[in-house]
Parts: C-alpha cells; sequence; structure tokens
C-alpha cells in the first residue's frame, strides 16, 4: 500500500496578522490585540500578535490584563532610563528591544469575523489551485488538512516542497504567514504542526515546518511533556492519567502492550476502565497511528441531528429579564429549523447560573465549580417532547416557557442560556410522523390546541420573515420586544460567533 502524505496548515496567529496587514504593520514585528473595547477591559481578547507574545502576553487574555502587563513594562524601563521618563512609544518590537528609551505601545483592533471569513476564503482559493475540493478539509477559519498524496507525482514535487509552494502564494498574495506539519497520517501531520514546527527555524516570509513519521514520532515526541500538547488531551484527560501515574504517550504505549513495568494491572483493561471507548483513540494515538482519511471525515453522516443556539448574557440577568432572552431565542431557534427546512422533535433547556447569586441569597441549594475555579449554583439541564415535529415558534416557545417556570429557580441571577433542538428531521420526513386521534364525540368545552392549518400559517410566516432577511439584513424585521434595554436579537444579529461583523 502506498504510503499516505498530509499537509496540516495553520495561519500564524489569523485574526491578529489580518488586522496587521489591514494597517500595513508587518505581523511578524507589531504588537496588537483584537479585542472589542466597547465590552470594558474584561472582555477576553480573541488574538494576540506573535511580537506582542514575546513581551509575555498570553494567547487569549483579558484586555485589562494586556493593560496591566505594558504597563508593568513601561513602569520598569522608566526606573531604567535617566530622568525616568521614556523618550517615545512604539507598537514596533524591533524599536522597543533595541532602544531601552522607547516604551511599549500596541494597537487595539475591533473584531471584524466577515472580514476574517471573507480572507479565510481567498486562502481556501489559494489551496484550490493546487489540491481538488475532495482532498482538502477545512477544520478551522484558520486551520487546514490537505491530503498531498496523489499530487506529489503530478507536480513531481516532495510534500515539503509542495507545502513550500502554497504557503509561498498565501503569503505574496495575502501577507499571511503560517506554521505546517506533514505527517504519514492526519494526526501525525497534526502532531507534527502543533509540537515540533513551533521550534524550527522560520523561513525569511517566518514559516515553520516540520516533518514526522511513525518512528520519528516514537522517538522523538514518546517522552514529550506535559501530555496536554498532544491532539484530543486536555486536562481532564491529563489529570486522569496523572492518577494512573501515566504522564507521557510512551507511558501509555506501554500500557497499551502490557510492557509498563509498575504491576500487572497496566495494560490495555486499564485504560479501557478509565476512558470506555475513547482509550481505542488514546491507545492508536499513543503509537502514532490513525486509520481515518480525509475522506472518511467527508464521507461521515451522524445518526442523529440536532441544532443548538445559546448566549453568554453580558451581564447577570433576573428570572424576568431572562425572559425576554428566551423569548428571543425561541424565535431564533424556530428560524433555524425554518431555515434548514428541519422539524425538531425534542428540546433541551440549559441554565447556568452566575456566582453573584452568592450575594443575594443566602441559602444556595447545590453549589459546582467552574472551570476558572469560582462556585456558582447548580447548573440545570431539561428536556421536553414536542407533541408533534415541528418548527412553529409557539409550540417551541410554549415547551421552552414551561420547562423555563417548572425547573429556573426564580431567585438565581442567571449568565448562560443554550436551546438545544434534538432529534432534528428534515420536513420531507414529516409524514412518517403523523399521527391520528380518535375524536370524543361526549366531551364539551375541551382546550383547543393550535389546528395544523394555523401551525402551517405560522410556518409560512416565518419563511416570509426568512427571505425579508436574507433581502435586506437580519435587523430589517424585528419584534417590539427587541427595542428593550435588556434584549439581545438586534445586537447578535450583527455578530458572526458572538464577535462583531
Amino acid at each position: 500500500m502506498k504510503r499516505k502524505s498530509y499537509i496540516a496548515i495553520d495561519l500564524k496567529s489569523f485574526y491578529a496578522s489580518v488586522e496587521c496587514i489591514a494597517r500595513n504593520y508587518d505581523p511578524l514585528h507589531t504588537n496588537l490585540v483584537v479585542a472589542d473595547e466597547s465590552r470594558t477591559d474584561k472582555t477576553i481578547c480573541l488574538a494576540v500578535s506573535p511580537a506582542f507574545k514575546s513581551f509575555g502576553i498570553c494567547s487569549r487574555p483579558r484586555l485589562f490584563q494586556v493593560k496591566q502587563k505594558v504597563d508593568d513594562f513601561n513602569y520598569r524601563r522608566k526606573r531604567q532610563v535617566v530622568g525616568h521618563r521614556l523618550k517615545d512609544y512604539s507598537v514596533d518590537r524591533k524599536e522597543v528591544r533595541s532602544n531601552h528609551a522607547v516604551g511599549l505601545d500596541y494597537v487595539i483592533a475591533r473584531p471584524r469575523m466577515k472580514y476574517y471569513e471573507e480572507v479565510s476564503a481567498q486562502i481556501y482559493g489559494i489551496y484550490l489551485r493546487y489540491i481538488a475540493p475532495e482532498d482538502v478539509y477545512v477544520y478551522s477559519i484558520d486551520e487546514a488538512f490537505i491530503d498531498v498524496t496523489p499530487y506529489l507525482k503530478v507536480y513531481n514535487c516532495t510534500a515539503r516542497e509542495l507545502a513550500e509552494k502554497i504557503i509561498d502564494d498565501v503569503y505574496h498574495e495575502t501577507g499571511l504567514t503560517a506554521t505546517v506539519g506533514i505527517g504519514t497520517n492526519l494526526y501525525l501531520a497534526k502532531v507534527a504542526m502543533d509540537i515540533l514546527a513551533k521550534h524550527m527555524t522560520p523561513t525569511k516570509h517566518g514559516v515553520k515546518i516540520a516533518e514526522l513519521n511513525g518512528m520519528q514520532y516514537r522517538k522523538l515526541l514518546w517522552n514529550h511533556e506535559p501530555i496536554t500538547d498532544f491532539w484530543r488531551v486536555g486536562k481532564g484527560y491529563a489529570r486522569r492519567l496523572d492518577k494512573l501515574g501515566i504522564h507521557t504517550m510512551g507511558e501509555i504505549a506501554a500500557c497499551s502492550a502490557n510492557q509498563l513495568k509498575l504491576n500487572d494491572q497496566y495494560n490495555d483493561e486499564l485504560l479501557y476502565r478509565t476512558f470506555g471507548k475513547a482509550a481505542e483513540v488514546l491507545i492508536d494515538h499513543a503509537w502514532g497511528y490513525e486509520p481515518l482519511t480525509i475522506q472518511d471525515i467527508k464521507a461521515y453522516e451522524p445518526k442523529q441531528h440536532c441544532l443548538c443556539v445559546g448566549q453568554l448574557l453580558m451581564k447577570p440577568y433576573t428570572f424576568a429579564q431572562s425572559q425576554v432572552i428566551l423569548s428571543e431565542m425561541s424565535d431564533e431557534i424556530a428560524l433555524k429549523l425554518a431555515g434548514t427546512h428541519q422539524l425538531a422533535q425534542e428540546l433541551n433547556l440549559s441554565i447556568h447560573y452566575d456566582e453573584k447569586t452568592f450575594g443575594l441569597v443566602s441559602n444556595v441549594d447545590e453549589v459546582e465549580i467552574d472551570r476558572f475555579g469560582r462556585k456558582r449554583p447548580h447548573s440545570i439541564r431539561k428536556s421536553v417532547e414536542l407533541p408533534h415535529p415541528t418548527n412553529a415558534n409557539s409550540v417551541i416557545r410554549k415547551a421552552l416557557q414551561q420547562l423555563f417556570d417548572d425547573y429556573v429557580n426564580p431567585r438565581y441571577l442567571i449568565r448562560r442560556i443554550t436551546i438545544t433542538a434534538e432529534e432534528v428531521i428534515d420536513e420531507m420526513a414529516a409524514d412518517d410522523f403523523q399521527e391520528y386521534e380518535q375524536t370524543d364525540l361526549f366531551l364539551q368545552d375541551q382546550p383547543q390546541e393550535k389546528s395544523k392549518d394555523d401551525e402551517q400559517r405560522e410556518m409560512d410566516c416565518q419563511n416570509a420573515i426568512l427571505t425579508i432577511k436574507d433581502r435586506f439584513g437580519q435587523n430589517a424585521i424585528y419584534k417590539a420586544m427587541d427595542l428593550q434595554e435588556i434584549s439581545m436579537t438586534r445586537r447578535r444579529n450583527l455578530q458572526i460567533g458572538g464577535h462583531l461583523a
């Protein structure tokens, strides 16, 4: 069987680099953060330029942390110069490093998600000059996998040479540079990019490339720590492995082969008991093995479908205020279902309370610790089955409102709301779920459910709203409740992925 060759490409500090280039700055030497200042200094920065990171700024800081770091740097520098006054401030890393009389400055760029998507699409078009669409898998807005196996003979080059050609075009047309991993399977390409490439000497355009095969992986990375540097190994996995006394991929491989000489219990059964089915992937990756191809990923079809909308509120909302948000989100998910011609059979409501609840309520029933170590009232997740598959807003809102009233504590402050439409089916399959009911001639004055005709008229109205929004914009039509100060719909319609479009 012919050995496969994969390329993994990660555009370096994509959002920050795009903003630098738009301002005619060098992205490798300019101090810049992408953040929305209008959300106060507590907002999380979407990206930090590589130059700015060299001054100790982490990848996803809050804006106030950036300002504190800069102030501390400039304070220390002032103490070192005569007169304790700086000559100037600069956003250029080279100037700041070379002249101790110059203070550290930086640019704050507001997020522009639509523009980033356009640049990403432009780069995808460059990939397609060399590679057919079926051999490219877009992993994220700034990352992609490419199966170059059949193209090496066509272009009469190595995988590294082809990667250099592609990234060279990207650089000359967009100004962006990249980190590249080359491997004999998708996993090794990803690991080469994430771990090895960062230590490689960059080209004159800042490109870093690393190559990896199975034997090199075992030789170079079996003892690498921390283990969280590896793809799909998060802090939760690391904690469970630590309890077993396992800290490296090499130790996982040895354990799976019953060669970890601690005691007889260290074998693959121990890993399966600890991680369940996920142990199979963990063991494969420990040995540098990955059977899936890009074609397998693209051919995958999930057994069940769902559609989700959620939002982190700008501040803690009361029970009454959150009901407005719930109504808006009911409209949103109903329109999303209608826009994709899908029907929901079940709804899930997830509520996360705010930590400030403790200042208002003395006897909180259950407490949980979030990922930042903060105490908050225990979140709730409840589901309800709809009477029949539908995307009608009135049916969806009624079901969600009932869940909200029944299970949400009215004394608590709410910070995050998530709604998931589960068991989603195509509108064309609705006839398979047709239900019939025997008429009872002896019951009178029973409350009448919304008729099928009424529900169809409502769904037709939703389709008309979608047509207007598609033609004139998301805020071309909205409800009176969306004009309230606490409402979020019109604001969210100007965002992509929670950031300014």
